[in-house]
């Protein structure tokens, strides 16, 4: 049976990946730092866990030995853990810049690094979750839409090196996804109707990797839309300036 890990899979997009993954034939290593999200999840849909940091130097290998251990392969690595810190660019401090650094570029590319050879061993790929911030960074977003920028240039980096190894690699842009990230991120953002669901995310980035597409623009029309905000930078600015409410000052 082929097998997936899904990072950041407490809740949002990777819990609804792990769901829709072992529903649909894959066996799942779920990996998150929040134990108790983990349990509820692997009663829910018989995965496997594994209680991690992705930040921590040990955890790489550690999910390479824990999907080997469970599995005797690795299929895919889904690398979706993230997270956003809501500050101006130059009011974070060189820690919080490092972490989204470390988060969203250093530890996923970390993590594919260590999982290579058993995936190239039964041509599987790689799974990097970018945002339409890489297009069109957003005010008070601080260092997470330059990370995201980064990652989507890796991805594409890593598509056309490993191409001719047999690994795929897919980019996926999940539009805005009505989950606990904004608010986890001290952003006030509130759900509204052009929201995706996680379960709509997930469905999109499963299809994605039965097709090993290069890119999941889970939401087309967002992901026009940032397009759009690429070429027209001047509307862009000032539609931000509309609809963007800025973090407030306490929260920096």
């Amino acid at each position: 049976m082929r097998s997936i890990v899904v990072t950041g899979a407490s809740s949002g997009i990777g819990a609804a990946l792990a769901r829709r993954a072992a529903t649909s034939g894959w066996s799942v290593l779920a990996v998150a730092r929040r134990a108790d999200r983990l349990g509820a999840l692997a009663d829910e849909c018989h995965c496997e866990t594994l209680v991690a940091d992705v930040l921590a130097s040990l955890t790489p290998q550690a999910i390479v030995d824990r999907a080997l251990h469970a599995f005797g392969r690795i299929d895919v690595v889904v690398n979706n853990a993230g997270a956003a810190h809501a500050s101006t660019l130059l009011d974070e401090s060189d820690a919080q810049i490092e972490r989204q650094w470390q988060l969203h570029v250093a530890a996923p590319l970390r993590i594919a690094r260590a999982a290579l050879p058993y995936v190239e061993n039964v041509s599987g790929g790689f799974v990097f979750f970018g945002s339409g911030l890489a297009r069109v960074p957003a005010p008070g977003y601080g260092a997470y839409a330059p990370a995201k920028a980064a990652i989507r240039a890796a991805a594409i980096q890593l598509r056309r090196e490993l191409r001719a190894r047999g690994v795929f690699v897919t980019y996926v842009d999940p539009g805005v996804v009505d989950t606990e990230f904004s608010h986890a991120s001290g952003m006030e953002e509130r759900p509204a109707w052009w929201h995706a669901t996680p379960d709509g995310v997930a469905t999109a980035v499963l299809r994605g990797i039965e097709r090993r597409a290069a890119r999941v623009n889970a939401v087309p029309w967002q992901t026009a839309t940032t397009v759009f905000g690429e070429w027209l930078p001047a509307l862009a600015d000032r539609a931000m300036a509309s609809f963007v409410t800025p973090p407030k000052e306490e929260r920096r």
